[in-house]
């Protein structure tokens, strides 16, 4: 299937407030300058001006690290990524001082760096190299934060990994949070409602809802409602089927975003803990002579090679993302025999499953003018340089622009927002020639059956939406639709020998016909949902796709032009018994490999219906007990 799809932000979204001061671009690190290639803006970012650098906190950043600290050196535990994954481990390993951790991150520190901090930001850093830099795409994310549904997990599980199911996941999702209700008036006015059951009280990562919102998510949560969408009270419970007020990782007593940086926070001075940024992995090292037990890394800092070792009965943890994770296997050695010969690569575990499997969901926004500006926030009116540096005054008063946030998320199944759900559930695949695919297309039948979330509807409080432009001085609301189960799979591969290179991605978006089918239907209840009052009152003209889109067809040559991704690729190192696509076990080993394991997002062998932050941070927290010993739910070996 031939899709173009987009990294960028589109035209007329978020430009800065003129260009980037350079006193903010160098010299907030303790660690030296920023790494101007690790966090990439694909417009120019909102920016804040000199006078807010004083109002950001910069942290100590004790645990960053020196090369002659770590070259040549050997530690129990050597972590490959400092991103979402990778900081939730280096804490929870760090706990034991009897233990070593060493961290490599490819990007650099950027710690106190207000373009991360600051909030409002959406799709300032996106290429398709998620998340380098300390905090990974946590620092980079539209905020959001919500769990999955239940049987999303479970069927991890039922899929051949014990221990790894809804009880044991919101077990360790409400260990790493820490929730900060909003104000009685706010919460009773704009429903923002929660069971304090479900969330954690004291965990490194602080959840929220913003101190601004746009002002029409009650409207819209109504409009859903008499469309068939029931409001869920409590949406981290489980069920995600409904809309509701959802959770960011925004600390709402301070505005500014929380990363998996806050574990390091929370970890402070450890003497067995070190970060070294600025120092992408080249490959890992294996014992010379037959199998794959680890040894060490080889990483590269200031153009040079060098390498680490492990301690006796020491670890490596790739947790590098489902981008990079598969390429570093490949450099090592690990993976299809026929891919590796290809690049000159001595094959030492033969694990063809690297890099397959690959899932994402799908993105397109359906913009509209409002009709009432005046009575909406939205980010629109930073486009104007003068307006958003009046704001970024405000933002250092706790108010203003800045300070806004999205606050509303719908999901549904197919069948509660189209007629032909039914006909187009019928064209599911069920086989597939992939080992594992048949099981997985199982679960995503059961899942059609059960009448589980499919389809996500989230609102943005401004202009994201392809192609056209908006008009100067209007204010928009793109309603946003995502494909959260696609039965198509891509691959990502290594693509040559250097480190350095990105590796070839190919998603196959809409190589299975059904995922094209879904997503027209989702298009079209957005334009429903917009023509239906009272949500209908509050808009004017639509923007994109355009009165030119209207036949089916049309909307799938603009889906085909104009989609883009979510940035929640995963499942490209798989935890699956091997026969059955994986390439790793229940206890995150590789197979074929001893001292090796992944954790990450590329480990998650089927795509659950959410957005993929607060699953990384489970994931990593029940993989720090695996790690550890805290709860080894499986005695099966790690074979070749």
């Amino acid at each position: 299937m031939d899709v173009n799809f987009h990294l960028g932000t589109p035209p007329g979204t978020l430009t800065c407030p003129s260009s980037l001061p350079k006193a903010l671009k160098h010299d907030l690190s303790p660690a030296g300058p920023l790494d101007d290639d690790s966090l990439i803006h694909t417009t120019p970012p909102l920016a804040p001006t000199p006078s807010l650098q004083f109002a950001t906190t910069i942290m100590s950043g004790s645990f960053l690290t020196t090369l002659d600290q770590v070259s040549g050196k050997a530690f129990d535990y050597i972590i490959i990524g400092g991103g979402t994954a990778g900081l939730v481990l280096a804490a929870r390993l760090s706990e034991d001082p009897a233990k070593s951790v060493l961290v490599l991150e490819a990007g650099g520190a950027h710690l106190g760096d207000p373009m991360i901090d600051l909030p409002a930001s959406y799709g300032k850093f996106f290429k398709n190299e998620e998340g380098k830099g300390l905090g990974g795409s946590s620092a980079t994310n539209f905020y959001l934060w919500n769990r999955p549904g239940e049987e999303d997990v479970n069927a991890w599980e039922r899929l051949g990994n014990p221990g790894w199911n809804w009880k044991n996941f919101l077990k360790y999702s409400i260990k790493c949070e820490k929730l900060i209700p909003a104000s009685e008036e706010a919460s009773t006015a704009e429903r923002l409602t929660y069971d304090e059951k479900l969330h954690g009280a004291d965990g490194p990562v602080v959840l929220g809802w913003p101190n601004m919102r746009p002002g029409w998510d009650v409207v819209l949560q109504d409009t859903l409602e008499a469309l068939g969408i029931p409001r869920i009270f409590e949406p981290q419970g489980g069920d995600r089927v409904g809309s509701s007020m959802d959770l960011s990782t925004v600390d709402p007593r301070t505005n500014k975003r929380v990363t998996s940086v806050a574990y390091l926070e929370q970890a402070g001075t450890r003497p067995n803990l070190k970060v070294l940024v600025n120092a992408p992995v080249a490959r890992i090292l294996s014992v010379p002579g037959e199998g794959f037990t680890t040894s060490g890394v080889e990483f590269l800092f200031g153009g040079e090679k060098h390498t680490v070792s492990t301690a006796v009965n020491g670890e490596v943890v790739l947790s590098a993302g489902a981008i990079k994770s598969p390429q570093v296997l490949e450099l090592s050695g690990i993976g299809d025999t026929k891919i590796l010969n290809a690049l000159g690569i001595e094959t030492k575990v033969d694990l063809p499953s690297v890099g397959t499997n690959a899932q994402d969901h799908l993105f397109a926004g359906v913009a509209y003018e409002l009709k009432d500006p005046e009575k909406y926030n939205t980010i629109d009116p930073l486009l104007d340089p003068a307006v958003a540096e009046e704001h970024l005054k405000l933002y250092a008063e706790g108010k203003g622009l800045f300070t806004l946030g999205i606050v509303g998320i719908s999901m549904a199944p197919l069948k509660s927002i189209s007629d032909n759900a039914g006909e187009i559930e019928s064209t599911v695949p069920t086989g597939g020639d992939a080992p594992g695919l048949a099981e997985q297309r199982a679960e995503q039948v059961a899942r059609f059956k059960e009448g589980a979330a499919n389809a996500e509807f989230v609102t943005i409080p401004g202009f994201y939406s392809f192609p056209n432009p908006p008009s100067p001085g209007a204010k928009h609301v793109s309603v946003c639709t995502t494909l959260n189960r696609p039965f198509s799979r891509g691959t990502i591969h290594a693509a040559s020998r250097d480190p350095l290179a990105p590796p070839e991605i190919d998603p196959h978006y809409f190589e299975e016909d059904i995922d094209r089918l879904t997503y027209i239907e989702q298009v079209k209840f957005v334009r429903k949902l917009a023509q239906t009052e009272p949500f209908a009152s509050l808009l004017g003209r639509e923007v994109n796709p355009g009165p030119d889109v209207r036949s089916d067809a049309d909307i799938s040559l603009w889906l085909k032009k104009y989609l883009t991704t979510v940035h929640h690729t995963s499942s490209t190192c798989s935890m699956l018994p091997r026969d059955k696509g994986g390439v790793v076990d229940p206890e995150l080993r590789v197979y074929g490999t001893k001292g090796l394991r992944v954790v990450d997002l590329s480990v998650v062998p089927l795509i659950p219906s959410a957005h993929t932050q607060s699953i990384v941070y489970a994931v990593a927290e029940q993989a720090a007990d695996i790690i550890k010993g805290n709860g080894l739910y499986i005695t099966a070996k790690c074979t070749g």
